[in-house]
């Protein structure tokens, strides 16, 4: 099992809960040997508001984390990254996060800072939109994975010839770039729903794991954690998601296999 997670959150984003230690040490509990902070980016000029922390929560943000790097450096190894959309306005602002931080992931809500989040609406244009922005982020060399590939389908009940076209084109960019595709264990938390096919979890749904199959790209396992409690839940998710696809044969990559400062 995965003995790591680097796709964890903070209450800077507005929509987790826990202090920075709480999730640092329920990662200990959990087994954990390395855990990322991972916390969505914020952008030029405070853009895209809600969601995320602002410009002058940066530095307490990375003060926080490389103090409990220090703090609990003999029980556990500890990362500090961000989750970035691939916002061109963005770009140079994310470059110069690298000189301070250990990684980026690549985890596109939004086509444009205020625009509407591809979970709210996502229809088959937009589906392709999404894969063509994703692709430009895998290409840009900015990021050490891929989150949620299919976050386009929270709103959706179908599955379309569009999505598999998006998805297909994501997988083949990644493979060719050598970018983990995360199986975001968090997806699961939304349980299933019923679709043309049959029923699937959200994400990672059942016609991703299909194409991941098919394609057969690097992948790795992210919790997305909100709360540190999740950590502790993190090896039985990852049971679940074999369970529901025994066939699934793509080993996960080792955590010295990432494009991240070591």
């Amino acid at each position: 099992m995965q003995d790591f997670n680097i796709h964890s959150h903070t209450i800077r984003c507005l929509h987790a809960v826990g202090t920075d230690e709480e999730y640092v040490l329920k990662a200990i509990e959990a087994g954990i040997k390395t855990l990322g902070f991972s916390d969505h980016v914020p952008l030029i000029d405070d853009q895209g508001m809600g969601d995320r922390m602002t410009m002058n929560q940066v530095q307490e943000y990375i003060d926080s984390v490389l103090s409990l790097k220090e703090k609990y450096k003999n029980e556990i190894d500890i990362k500090l990254g961000f989750e970035c959309e691939y916002f061109k306005t963005n770009l140079e602002h994310y470059r110069q996060l690298l000189n301070v931080c250990d990684y980026l992931i690549l985890g596109h809500h939004y086509e444009e800072p205020n625009s509407i989040d591809y979970c709210e609406f996502c229809d088959d244009t937009r589906v392709l939109q999404y894969a063509e922005s994703i692709c430009a982020g895998i290409k840009s060399g900015l990021f050490t994975y891929l989150a949620h590939p299919d976050y386009f389908m929270i709103p959706r009940n179908d599955w379309s010839d569009s999505c598999t076209k998006a998805i297909e084109k994501i997988f083949i960019c990644a493979k060719e770039e050598d970018i983990p595709i995360e199986i975001n264990l968090k997806g699961m938390r939304y349980g299933k729903q019923q679709y043309s096919f049959g029923e699937s979890f959200i994400y990672p749904n059942k016609k991703t794991v299909e194409l991941l199959m098919k394609h057969r790209p690097m992948i790795v396992y992210g919790l997305d954690c909100h709360d540190p409690i999740h950590y502790l839940e993190m090896q039985d998710y990852i049971t679940l998601f074999h369970n529901e696809y025994p066939e699934f044969d793509l080993p996960s990559v080792k955590f010295d296999e990432l494009k991240i400062k070591k």
